[in-house]
């Protein structure tokens, strides 16, 4: 049996284009941010993907 990882970072967050590093504080997605991520979700949606593993952090949620 094949198994395939993928490892995808979470999108654009409002801290990341103010160019702050929040390491492990929350934090939400920007507008470009949710684009990048629905952009992503479009380009994964066939893939076969399984299971998914995230962080809880808001960003990677909602990425």
């Amino acid at each position: 049996m094949e198994i395939q990882l993928v490892f995808e970072t979470h999108s654009l967050s409002e801290d990341n284009e103010k160019g702050i590093a929040t390491g492990w504080q929350d934090g939400q997605l920007s507008e470009r941010g949710r684009a990048l991520a629905a952009e992503l979700g479009i380009r994964r949606r066939h893939d076969g993907i399984k299971a998914v593993f995230t962080s809880d952090l808001g960003r990677a949620v909602e990425t």
